[in-house]
């Protein structure tokens, strides 16, 4: 049986803050098991190794990169039961893993804010997987509805976020789409470890939409190109922002190119960000 994959990746809204600065070159893993499944360089990862391996590979050779002091950007562990948990709390951790790594490192005169996003919040959650079904339902891969909507419009339509209760924040979406090629019929299962490739695709691999999903990612009182980031005005100063994820699979998926002797599968990730309101009521699960 003959396999192969590719990765599209996309980014909503502009953004702002005392962010870590954008890489100067996508980040490469070396076409080895120990880092990756993909015979090119991209992410595809089967086992937790391969994850913790990739991450801190491209933690150096951001190191590198940034002139920043060697192993200044720490060392990914995962916790013991990192594979029991659901992909978006994953995401979440790893998230703010790579947020927390970049705290207090000087990215040229500025140190880096690095704080964590506070939590999963259930109706961001809701928007962001209504995404992801929409997109694969209807065959598309876009920041825009089916129904014309935005990412912001689609965020602002749930209660719990509309009005006062939502600050307004230049970014709100990442999407990342994973084609799957099999010359056996596929099984529509999604990839055990796809939040953690796109996570990595949006961090090291994102020259080809000038850093916006690494910026988006990285976000606190503002981003990397100077927008407008969290407030920071609700709970603990210690963290800020809340995360929304949605996963979705389709066979046939349009998006994914046509291969000759192939049949193809498309994988899609959508990851939303809010700045939450100081006295708003949300649910975190």
């Amino acid at each position: 049986m003959r396999q192969l994959t590719s990765a599209l990746l996309l980014i909503s809204g502009l953004a702002f803050g005392q962010a870590p600065k954008n890489l100067k070159a996508d980040v490469k893993l070396p076409k080895e098991p120990t880092y990756t499944s993909a015979p090119n360089g991209f992410p595809v990862f089967d086992t937790p190794a391969q994850v913790v391996n990739a991450f801190n590979y491209a933690r150096r050779q951001e190191e590198k990169q940034m002139k920043l002091p060697a192993n200044s950007l720490g060392t990914l562990s995962l916790p013991e039961n990192y594979t029991k948990l659901s992909p978006a709390e994953r995401a979440l951790w790893l998230t703010n893993g790579e947020r927390k790594a970049r705290a207090d490192v000087k990215y040229g005169t500025e140190k880096a804010l690095g704080l964590p996003l506070e939590a999963l919040e259930t109706h961001l959650n809701a928007v962001a997987q209504a995404h992801a079904a929409d997109m694969t339902t209807h065959n598309f891969f876009g920041h825009t509805s089916r129904d014309g909507r935005t990412a912001l419009q689609r965020i602002n339509a749930q209660t719990v976020f509309s009005g006062k209760c939502y600050e307004f924040m230049s970014r709100a979406e990442n999407i990342y789409m994973f084609c799957y090629y099999s010359s056996d019929k596929p099984v529509l299962e999604l990839p055990a470890f796809i939040v953690e490739q796109a996570i990595f695709s949006w961090l090291y691999q994102d020259a080809v939409v000038a850093w916006g999903h690494r910026e988006t990612l990285l976000i606190q009182d503002k981003d990397a190109s100077g927008g407008k980031g969290f407030q920071n005005n609700r709970g603990a100063v210690g963290s800020e922002g809340f995360l929304g994820v949605g996963l979705a699979t389709r066979a046939d998926y349009g998006p994914c190119s046509k291969m000759p002797g192939y049949q193809r599968v498309g994988h899609v990730v959508v990851m939303n960000l809010v700045d939450p309101a100081a006295d708003c009521p949300y649910f975190l699960p």
